[in-house]
């Protein structure tokens, strides 16, 4: 193949040499670019999830209760989804929260839920995200990247209701 392309040169001049180099690299250079904006799509993806989750952790350490007819996991994920800032849909989050008596019992396990007063609580986040492109979709099962986020904190000191 290479040699039959080789042959071609000296009669198609540089004109045709341009237009065999063009044709060669353009696959090339737009997987790259399309590679390019799949990983910058999910980059933001992420940070998106981490600041919601930032957000989501901070209003559950105010002890504040979820709306009527949803559950507190519920709730967080939709105040992730919604102040992620990035298209995140709430029902593709998985929401695990445990609750901690101390930070020196974080490594064993803890309580289900949001915890009391004073508490230390683990959000673990996991989200489910589509690829942008073809390209994306080809480099990862099912064409979906799996995003997850982890935040720590402490429970205000309010009154327990």
């Amino acid at each position: 193949m290479v040699r039959r392309l080789r042959s071609l040169l000296p009669r198609l001049g540089n004109r045709g040499a341009y237009a065999l180099e063009f044709a060669l690299l353009t696959p090339v250079f737009l997987t790259l670019v399309t590679m390019t904006m799949e990983i910058a799509w999910q980059l933001a993806i992420g940070a998106g999830l981490d600041h919601g989750t930032r957000v989501a952790a901070r209003w559950a350490s105010t002890g504040q209760s979820a709306p009527s007819g949803l559950s507190n996991s519920q709730y967080v994920a939709r105040v992730i989804a919604q102040s992620s800032g990035m298209p995140i849909v709430a029902t593709n989050l998985t929401v695990v929260t445990e609750a901690f008596s101390s930070i020196s019992t974080l490594n064993g396990s803890g309580t289900a839920g949001l915890g009391n007063a004073g508490q230390i609580v683990r959000y673990r986040i996991t989200y489910q995200s589509n690829a942008l492109t073809p390209v994306g979709r080809s480099l990862v099962p099912n064409g979906l990247f799996r995003h997850t986020t982890s935040v720590v904190t402490r429970n205000e000191p309010y009154a327990i209701r």
